[in-house]
């Protein structure tokens, strides 16, 4: 929780007059000043700790107090949310605020952490909760069990599929994260920034972007405002379930997508699914970002940026691979195409090298 709780006074926290002695370069002060700061320092200080005690791994530490620059130390949770339909909803402009707001790592409990939830809201935020840059189902002690497996068959399958899909998506999600690292972007993105100039996108807080390239749209938000660019539909399911957002790519681009894995240790991107959506020109890129997974070594350089260079001609789609930083060697892989286009995907075969040609239907 990383705050100063003191659970019977007002606010359920010190006075907030309460005098902070400083020191280490901070002046001294009262609370209302410290309180978040106060969350983020014991956050720098957990991350100070792990490291010396495992200085070749990266340290995980979650916060529900933070502080401008804390996102160098800690993801960050929206805290003690309800489990009920408004919450959910709410979820996303808050994820969406804390990125904006420099805190790229972040989400909310998933099903609601007070309150008893039930499996049609489970269900449904699951399905939405698999595309916030963190992600996990939680709750209270003295309420009801709400992982997937506590409900119904459907449940689980609708909750089965959605984390199918976030794992299908990780060599993408992890190249958002390094972009993050690296310029500040957000994971989770607002609409507008899909086109600033369309003022219409500016008040939308339910579709949302994943990076540049992927929106979301939850089933609950049909009447969501959309981008004036056609942006593709598809789905990464033959069967809908009802529940599962829906996706939709930005022309231009390429998504690469991992063969499913159960966890993150398990992903592998020697093999790799390439969306493509191509432009009005026939074109259309993406970016590969890989590292050892763990440890530091990306620091110097010690990773493979690799850009994806898709053009269609005549019918005729042209997909190429190229490596454009880091010093990981050049690894051949096994691919296959996946064309978006009015809604379907057309499939190529499977394929070993770092590029590949295939004819369009």
């Amino acid at each position: 929780m990383n705050e100063p709780a003191i659970f019977g006074q007002p606010e359920n926290t010190m006075p907030k007059d309460n005098h902070h002695l400083g020191g280490d370069g901070v002046a001294p002060g009262p609370h209302l000043r410290f309180h978040n700061v106060y969350g983020m320092n014991m956050v720098r200080a957990s991350r100070q700790g792990l490291l010396l005690a495992h200085p070749q791994k990266r340290p995980f530490i979650l916060s529900r107090s933070n502080f401008l620059g804390g996102q160098r130390y800690a993801a960050t949770w929206t805290g003690d949310n309800l489990s009920s339909a408004d919450h959910m909803q709410l979820s996303v402009p808050m994820s969406l605020t804390l990125g904006l707001s420099g805190q790229p790592f972040n989400g909310p409990d998933i099903g609601g952490f007070c309150e008893n939830s039930n499996g049609e809201l489970v269900a449904q935020w699951t399905a939405l909760g698999v595309f916030f840059p963190f992600v996990r189902n939680h709750n209270t002690k003295g309420t009801i069990a709400q992982e997937p497996w506590a409900f119904t068959p459907q449940v689980l399958d609708v909750c089965r599929t959605a984390i199918n899909r976030r794992y299908r998506l990780m060599p993408y999600i992890y190249t958002l994260f390094r972009e993050a690292s690296t310029t500040g972007m957000p994971v989770m993105r607002p609409l507008f920034m899909a086109d600033t100039q369309d003022l219409g996108l500016r008040s939308e807080d339910r579709a949302f972007l994943l990076g540049g390239d992927l929106m979301i749209r939850p089933q609950w938000a049909k009447d969501a405002a959309m981008p004036r660019q056609s942006w593709q539909p598809f789905a990464l399911e033959e069967d809908a379930d009802g529940y599962q957002c829906e996706l939709r790519q930005r022309p231009g681009s390429v998504i690469p997508l991992a063969n499913l894995a159960q966890s993150t240790a398990e992903m592998r991107t020697d093999s790799l699914t390439l969306l493509v959506c191509t432009d009005s020109g026939g074109r259309a890129e993406g970016q590969l970002y890989e590292d050892e997974g763990d440890g530091f070594g990306y620091l110097e350089g010690s990773y493979r940026q690799t850009a994806i260079e898709a053009v269609l001609q005549r019918k005729q789609l042209t997909v190429n691979l190229r490596p454009t930083g880091g010093r990981l060697p050049v690894v051949e892989r096994t691919l296959r195409v996946a064309y978006v286009s009015q809604g379907r995907l057309q499939y190529s075969q499977w394929k070993k090298g770092n590029s590949m040609t295939f004819k369009i239907k």
